[in-house]
């Protein structure tokens, strides 16, 4: 099983960091796992309030390394030190693979989106936030057959996005372009994330998107019909 991390900030180190873990005593001895890491973006000091590093560098590389160092005796890894396009999709998620979208903007959610529905089989789990609340949504692709709407089907801002992928954007724009993001928040998404993953691969559920509401303290599965 290839497991692909796509955007390592505030959600996507929580649940890689939580996906690693639970492979690593899962009781899969005889199963390859591989964990790939895919981030164009550089880990800095002012993101430690809510990104999960115990280093500075490249957010792929250096998460990477630190799951490796934890977990590598069981778990492979790749790193991809590049942001994801339509470009190099083919060549950074392929059939099979299992996909955690964890990026902050439409145009990249809509190209991982895109290159999933082309695909036989695929699991993509996407989660995306405001301040408090967000959503969590989750495609299945088996033997060339949706058993799961595509995340872009029942959302128009992602089937038609407006905003820019990080590397369409100037260095003016990348600092105007973070909106604020509470720590907590992002830890919610991340579990629905991995909450999901669970029910994919271990009871073979599938629940297409779940809103969930941090001051209401309210989570709700949302039914969607392909």
């Amino acid at each position: 099983m290839n497991i692909v991390f796509i955007g390592l900030g505030g959600g996507g180190t929580i649940v890689a960091n939580s996906i690693a873990r639970y492979m690593f005593f899962r009781d899969n001895k005889d199963e390859l796992i591989t964990l790939t890491f895919i981030d164009g973006d550089e880990y800095e000091q002012k993101n430690n309030v809510r990104q999960i590093f115990r280093g500075y560098g490249n957010k792929a590389e250096v998460k990477a390394k630190e799951l490796q160092e934890e977990f590598g005796d069981r778990l492979n890894f790749q790193i991809f030190p590049e942001f994801i396009n339509s470009e190099n999709a083919n060549r950074l998620i392929v059939d099979g693979d299992v996909v955690f979208s964890c990026v902050d903007n439409h145009k990249t959610r809509k190209v991982i989106s895109d290159h999933c529905s082309k695909l036989n089989n695929c699991v993509l789990i996407s989660g995306g936030n405001e301040y408090t609340d967000g959503n969590i949504q989750t495609y299945v692709r088996k033997d060339g057959e949706n058993l799961a709407p595509t995340i872009d089907q029942y959302h128009p801002e992602i089937e038609f996005p407006k905003d820019k992928s990080p590397e369409d954007l100037s260095c003016e724009e990348l600092v105007e372009v973070g909106t604020p993001q509470l720590f907590f928040m992002n830890m919610l998404v991340s579990v629905y994330m991995c909450a999901s993953f669970y029910n994919v691969i271990e009871t073979h559920k599938i629940h297409p998107e779940v809103y969930v509401d941090l001051v209401k303290m309210e989570s709700a599965s949302r039914m969607r019909c392909i």
